[in-house]
């Protein structure tokens, strides 16, 4: 799939898939816009210079201040341990010490309880969202079906709220429940400095939650494969671009 298209007369614009290996680097997760000419496996030798200087960047941060405790092992998949001790990961190191709630009222870290050897599929929603937030919950329900008993293996889904004074973990059970999720489909709060931590750190913040942003962030913290998805493409798109990026059970 070379791109996903959106609707013109409803968005005004189409826009590639942006693939980008070997990262998240900040400045892959916080572009929030995704170039129409950016080919598709970022091999244009510009992106990758620069590309590269962020990825070095955010190593040389990192390196002293990565946190590398071991993940609980009643939640990690076969191999993830190894894979979350790897501190020179860049998502590793990028996206350590983010602790979240979710809709248990169970504190969370995002990377090692989410990411770590395992696919990632990564969004922002919140409860009272009406407009573009039922249209990417009944993808990812789509997609939750797609997956299978792969759910909650190597594969997780991430929604994070916008809106955490009001999207607390009761109101979030409440929503995990109506749009129908199986284990393995986490939904995210926590206090406000918690919640605008994690979602700067992913790109995804918003100063009201009415401008939340409606990217999927789809990423494989073995490979280093992380992308960037229109999620209110078309259905049918989003969910074969997501299979794509996952690929088969590993």
């Amino acid at each position: 799939m070379s791109q996903i298209l959106c609707d013109s007369r409803r968005t005004g614009w189409v826009s590639r898939i942006l693939r980008c290996p070997k990262f998240p680097s900040r400045q892959f997760l916080e572009n929030r816009v995704i170039p129409n000419r950016l080919p598709l496996r970022c091999r244009a030798i510009a992106a990758v210079v620069a590309l590269a200087a962020a990825a070095t960047a955010i190593a040389a941060d990192g390196a002293s201040t990565a946190n590398t405790t071991r993940a609980s092992t009643d939640t990690v998949p076969a191999g993830a341990a190894a894979a979350a001790g790897k501190a020179r990961n860049g998502a590793a190191i990028y996206l350590a010490d983010l602790p979240l709630i979710d809709q248990n009222g169970k504190t969370v870290d995002l990377y090692k309880d989410y990411i770590a050897g395992r696919h990632i599929v990564l969004h922002s929603f919140f409860a009272r969202c009406e407009g573009s937030c039922p249209v990417m919950m009944t993808t990812l329900q789509s997609l939750q079906k797609q997956l299978g008993d792969r759910l909650g293996k190597d594969v997780q889904i991430v929604s994070i709220t916008v809106d955490p004074d009001h999207d607390t973990p009761q109101v979030l059970a409440d929503y995990a429940r109506r749009v129908q999720a199986k284990p393995g489909w986490h939904f995210l709060s926590g206090s406000n400095a918690q919640v605008t931590t994690a979602l700067r750190r992913i790109g995804q913040y918003t100063d009201a939650p009415e401008n939340h942003m409606n990217l999927i962030i789809v990423g494989n913290d073995a490979s280093g494969d992380w992308r960037k998805l229109h999620g209110l493409a078309p259905l049918k798109e989003v969910v074969t671009a997501i299979l794509d990026a996952v690929g088969e059970a590993g």
